[in-house]
């Protein structure tokens, strides 16, 4: 884990500032002159990112991040579709997150403001802090909390639950419409076919069981608030099942705000309004 300044990114790696430790986690650490004024900035940022997002997307809430905590070090969590189809190998990839984590956090924590930020985008990014809420867990010693430190949860577009329709616009995204076209039939059949294994217990519900773990009041008790973005226009997540999941989780005693954008697409709230969104960041970081 490297202590020195990173070099700028460049526009063929956008996040070639960040080493690799894992095929799904990336860590930067600010140089030492920017750890000095730490005050009232998170210690570690932890983004879950989309399925397939790319570089140049991510790099952009990154950047951001670094202007806003120049201070903060920042741990990427990717996901891909072969997690998501195959999600058993999730968690063996978090372990090296969960790492990171309780290095970082060897030292006490002076500062008032949460010292762990988390923003999830998609399902994608909920799987991945699903897995690490129980890697975190798994791998702590005997002395260690077995909870994640202190902070708050930014929800983009989930969490969700599985759709039929969300499923196909899922797998869907990316392709040319006529390819859509072609391809909705057999896909339609293929998400049938998963929901009635899922219900038969054949296969596990992956999407439910990531959705539950978030408003688990044992293993998550140490967030401090959440705040959900999301749409009605969002095609890939039910904005009703995000705010089922709000709802149940103020009736188990965790903090939540609400920010509804309207007309924005999945994980498009930011080129929606992007004053807005990150004002919504600061607010549940610095309130």
């Amino acid at each position: 884990m490297s202590s020195t300044s990173p070099a700028p990114a460049t526009s063929t790696k956008p996040l070639s500032f960040m080493e690799k430790l894992g095929p799904l986690v990336f860590f930067y650490q600010p140089s030492e002159a920017a750890s000095t004024s730490a005050d009232h900035q998170p210690r570690l940022i932890i983004i879950s990112s989309w399925t397939d997002a790319k570089d140049v997307h991510i790099a952009k809430y990154i950047a951001k991040y670094r202007s806003l905590y120049p201070a903060a070090q920042i741990l990427l969590l990717g996901s891909t579709m072969d997690c998501i189809v195959r999600p058993s190998q999730i968690g063996p990839a978090m372990k090296v997150a969960a790492s990171v984590i309780r290095t970082a956090f060897q030292t006490p924590v002076l500062s008032s403001p949460p010292p762990l930020l988390i923003h999830i985008f998609s399902n994608g990014g909920s799987s991945s802090i699903a897995n690490l809420y129980e890697q975190f867990a798994a791998t702590a010693g005997p002395n260690d909390d077995k909870r994640l430190p202190p902070h708050v949860t930014i929800f983009d577009s989930c969490p969700g639950l599985f759709r039929i329709s969300r499923a196909v616009a899922f797998v869907s995204v990316g392709l040319p419409f006529f390819q859509q076209l072609i391809a909705a039939p057999f896909l339609y059949a293929f998400a049938v076919f998963w929901t009635a294994s899922m219900a038969l217990g054949l296969l596990p519900n992956s999407l439910g069981n990531w959705y539950k773990s978030h408003n688990d009041d044992v293993a998550n008790t140490a967030e401090v608030r959440r705040v959900y973005i999301y749409s009605p226009a969002d095609a890939l997540t039910d904005y009703k099942d995000v705010e089922t999941h709000a709802t149940e989780a103020k009736t188990k005693g965790f903090s939540v705000a609400l920010e509804k954008y309207e007309g924005s697409a999945h994980v498009a709230h930011l080129r929606k309004d992007e004053n807005r969104y990150w004002d919504i960041v600061k607010r549940i970081m610095e309130s």
